[in-house]
């Protein structure tokens, strides 16, 4: 009797080597999700069980994190009770030549081992594609949250299943925003022993989306633009460059509300659309920012970047996988640059790039990425080093001015399309009851606005009057013979750069977008100016 269960158990063991196993799963490499197929093949019999860290060995450009796996997959399986394997299993993560570094395939390959070990039954071939399945696993057997699981629904198929962990199935829920997901399902699950259970046909799994999905907004609200006070030549360049995507950059004394000014500007900005909500929240959802389940980026983000902080944070970049830095979470929104002449030149170079493309190009040795960053530029300084230029307060030579005032490089200043100086307020203008226009009532003059852009660029590939390309500028912005002639002279009288000349007549076509005319008009040119040239710092280069 003890030799026939001997000879049994070797029939198995030796029938387990000769089947193949493959489940999917998902890894996000930048802000990208990737389908992983996951093979496995028990190899040989030990003589005595081994631990699973010696018994399993991952190829496929594993890094880190994956290898690691092992030793909380043991953990799990002795929390389970799962006995330890007879078998040598080598699994495989395919497209071998995607690095897969970070903890989203250790649900998968749990119950991979668990299959190619005889505990768990073979999914039936037509089966495995149905399935995705990602998640952390602690050692007591916990699927724990996963960073960029948006990402990683984004590219499921129509009619698949995404197991995901409890904690990531509202932000997946997103897919549902964007076509191609169709029957899609999404299940959560909080620990291995619920999966396992599903995979031998004893439990079932429910779909979160059956009964709706509520959302949370990431993004606090801005600040209203009627409880701004005075300031009324910056509000209305904060008007135009929202309605034309220009950046802007505010010069003034401290304390004069040029933050606050700042910090209103993405709340009279269009509002996103579905397929601009999905982008965002995937963006932060990969960047690990999302504390909550369920939480989106419906609003234009704002971030606000201080003079200390590193190339690195601000464009991306890291020693292994490159990822995303300030300038692609504020994508589609407003990053503001608190004090900018106090920023390394080196680091504001970095801008340089991705402030005329719309994104940044990362090249590292563990990979090369594109990330998207087209944001508009919001730029704070004072005017000299106390603060207090031009009144009696200020104690700063001319030449301290000058030098404070040319740490803000040239090709910057060039990617600038308006500067505005606030003024110290009065008295009165501190304590007068609010009068200028809401942000909503502003919102609907900046989308008329865009919308007019949006008719003019159809099928051209420019998404607002700041991102019409070098060498076009006549072809979309049309002039009256008047207005014509007042740009002509503007340009001359000033001596203005090619590149000061184009965005002249930028910000005067968003000019006259707000104020609904086909033609650029002289008195739109004039008012262009007033922000474009002639300011303070155009002396100090």
């Amino acid at each position: 009797m003890v030799q026939h269960r001997s000879t049994e158990r070797e029939r198995k063991l030796h029938d387990l080597l000769k089947r193949d196993h493959t489940l999917f799963g998902g890894s996000v490499f930048g802000l990208d999700g990737h389908v992983i197929e996951i093979q496995a093949r028990a190899m040989e019999i030990f003589s005595s069980p081994e631990t699973w860290r010696d018994a399993v060995s991952i190829s496929g450009m594993a890094r880190g994190a994956i290898h690691e796996s092992l030793d909380r997959i043991g953990g799990a399986f002795s929390k389970l009770g799962i006995e330890k394997p007879e078998v040598s299993i080598t699994v495989n993560l395919a497209p071998a030549d995607l690095p897969k570094e970070g903890t989203w395939l250790d649900l998968p390959i749990a119950i991979i081992l668990l299959q190619a070990a005889g505990v768990l039954p073979d999914l039936h071939e037509k089966s495995e594609g149905q399935f995705i399945l990602m998640g952390e696993l602690g050692l007591h057997g916990e699927v724990r949250r996963v960073p960029g699981a948006l990402s990683m629904a984004y590219i499921a198929k129509p009619g698949q299943t995404l197991v995901v962990p409890r904690g990531n199935e509202k932000e997946c829920a997103l897919i549902l925003a964007k076509p191609g997901h169709d029957g899609c399902k999404i299940c959560a699950v909080s620990t291995l022993e619920e999966v396992a259970e599903y995979f031998r046909g004893k439990r079932k799994l429910e779909n979160a989306l059956k009964d709706g999905v509520k959302f949370e907004e990431f993004v606090p609200k801005a600040v209203d633009f009627s409880r701004i006070k005075g300031q009324e030549k910056a509000k209305e360049a904060a008007l135009i460059a929202a309605a034309g995507g220009h950046n802007l950059l505010l010069i003034g004394p401290p304390g004069e509300g040029k933050s606050l000014l700042a910090s209103a500007i993405p709340g009279i900005l269009p509002r996103l659309s579905d397929h601009e909500v999905v982008e965002l929240t995937r963006i932060y959802s990969a960047c690990g920012e999302l504390q909550n389940d369920g939480m989106v980026v419906s609003r234009r983000p704002y971030r606000s970047v201080h003079h200390s902080s590193s190339k690195q944070a601000l464009v991306g970049g890291g020693s292994g996988v490159p990822i995303p830095g300030e300038v692609t979470k504020a994508h589609l929104g407003i990053l503001f640059l608190d004090e900018i002449a106090e920023f390394s030149k080196s680091t504001l170079d970095t801008l340089r790039q991705p402030l005329e493309d719309g994104e940044v190009r990362i090249s590292r040795v563990g990979g090369s990425l594109s990330f998207p960053c087209q944001f508009t530029l919001v730029a704070a300084m004072n005017p000299c080093p106390c603060g207090y230029f031009g009144s009696d307060r200020c104690r700063c030579t001319e030449p301290e001015v000058r030098k404070y005032q040319k740490k803000l490089s040239g090709p910057i200043v060039d990617r600038i399309d308006l500067q505005v100086e606030l003024q110290v307020l009065t008295t009165e203008e501190r304590f007068a009851e609010p009068t200028a226009a809401s942000s909503p009532q502003l919102r609907k003059v900046v989308q008329a606005a865009r919308d007019r852009q949006a008719q003019r660029y159809e099928g051209k590939n420019v998404s607002c009057n700041a991102r019409i390309p070098g060498g076009h500028i006549l072809d979309f912005c049309k002039f009256s013979k008047d207005g014509l002639d007042a740009y002509k002279s503007k340009v001359d009288q000033e001596q203005l750069t090619t590149r000061s000349t184009d965005r002249l007549a930028k910000v005067a076509r968003t000019v006259a977008d707000l104020a609904a005319s086909e033609e650029i008009q002289s008195s739109h040119v004039d008012r262009a100016a007033s922000y474009v040239v002639g300011g303070m710092l155009r002396s100090a280069f």
